[in-house]
């Protein structure tokens, strides 16, 4: 059987390599398991250790999506198995989740994501975690978390933290699906790369000099190769600015941002990709658009490490509480699309939120993250 995950390494000059890692679980839209979890983060170490690897590409199999985010079904029958938890499974995935995204985004090389097709969840956390990210025409980025009663996470947290509020609250509150140029605009991406071009982009990093800084020339390759593609489909973000903007601040500065966003989005026009993102915060899960508010609010003081912390003591205790595994069922497991929340928009408690927040450890996990 083949693995989930394969590894092989580019040959460079003077006896120097690159690393390259591809998913390759296509029957799963390459989603993540703790299996490949650990295959990455294995092999991740050894190259880290290995001075003539010289930068890392990280890409996938098949042409439907880079991944399409984590293993949320095996997670649901650990959750059911064990109802409030501990759920053992749900403990170690996310832990190893988010160890493998803390440890590649201080990665001491430069890596590279090729990210092509649907990345969600857990596939843009790896995505993310990158130095170059490329996005092409077939890219589809989305946080969908609302919908499944979980929340943006994989080192989410610390991509939202550098956008303007606006777009991250938007975009983490809706779920709402982007291209590569939304993904541009607001950072997920660095570069825009026509698919048919990764074959050349892949000859030219073999003829790098190694004897010299290696970032800059990626970045120049990516620029050349950016300058040869094919034009993008146009950015919806920025299609829907103003509209966007208007909503946002006005909901931010509300006591209830929640339920002013969706007041608010009761006179929003007719439109298939806004319909879509109204539909997401509506039929979401209200504790989840509140965990969010404060997570946000939070990671304002927070450093990176914190963050990634933060993020698990959440997973944690949405493995424990209802919404998650009630989401996973209606949209995943039934398919009845018909999630009994725990709570309405507008009467979340306080206390439950910061419940999600409160560390269930007396030595949390990702203590040992290096500073």
């Amino acid at each position: 059987m083949p693995k989930p995950v394969l590894f092989s390494e580019l040959e460079l000059s003077g006896g120097n390599c690159a690393g390259v890692a591809t998913l390759n679980s296509e029957a799963t839209l390459n989603s993540l398991n703790l299996e490949m979890i650990d295959l990455l983060s294995a092999q991740l170490e050894r190259w880290r250790t290995r001075s003539e690897v010289l930068f890392i590409l990280i890409d996938s199999t098949g042409d439907r999506a880079f991944s399409a985010g984590g293993d949320i079904q095996s997670m649901y029958h650990d959750m059911k198995a064990n109802p409030g938890g501990p759920s053992p499974y749900c403990d170690a995935f996310f832990e190893r989740e988010y160890r493998l995204d803390y440890n590649l985004r201080n990665f001491s090389k430069p890596t590279i994501a090729w990210g092509h097709g649907i990345v969600m969840g857990g596939g843009l956390g790896i995505l993310s975690a990158c130095q170059f990210r490329i996005g092409t025409e077939t890219t589809r980025i989305a946080m969908p978390e609302i919908t499944i009663g979980l929340f943006p996470d994989a080192g989410a947290t610390c991509t939202f933290s550098r956008m303007p509020s606006i777009w991250s609250h938007f975009i983490a509150l809706t779920g709402a699906n982007l291209n590569s140029k939304d993904g541009l605009m607001v950072g997920m991406i660095s570069h825009l790369v026509t698919d048919k071009l990764k074959t050349r982009f892949v000859q030219e990093l073999t003829q790098i000099n190694c004897r010299t800084d290696l970032a800059p020339q990626i970045t120049a390759i990516l620029e050349d190769l950016s300058g040869h593609s094919e034009p993008f489909p146009d950015s919806l973000l920025e299609k829907h600015r103003e509209l966007i903007t208007d909503g946002m601040e006005t909901a931010l500065s509300a006591e209830d941002p929640n339920l002013e966003l969706l007041q608010s989005m009761a006179s929003w026009p007719e439109d298939k990709w806004l319909n879509r993102a109204k539909t997401s915060l509506q039929s979401g899960s209200p504790t989840t658009a509140a965990i969010i508010i404060e997570q946000f609010r939070r990671a304002k003081s927070m450093t990176m490490k914190e963050m990634f912390k933060m993020e698990l003591t959440i997973a944690v205790n949405c493995s424990r509480h209802q919404d998650f595994q009630e989401g996973v069922r209606a949209l995943l497991i039934e398919k009845d699309l018909k999630p009994d929340w725990t709570y309405a928009y507008g009467e979340v408690p306080e206390a439950h939120i910061q419940a999600h927040f409160k560390s269930p450890w007396i030595s949390h996990p990702l203590d040992n993250l290096a500073d």
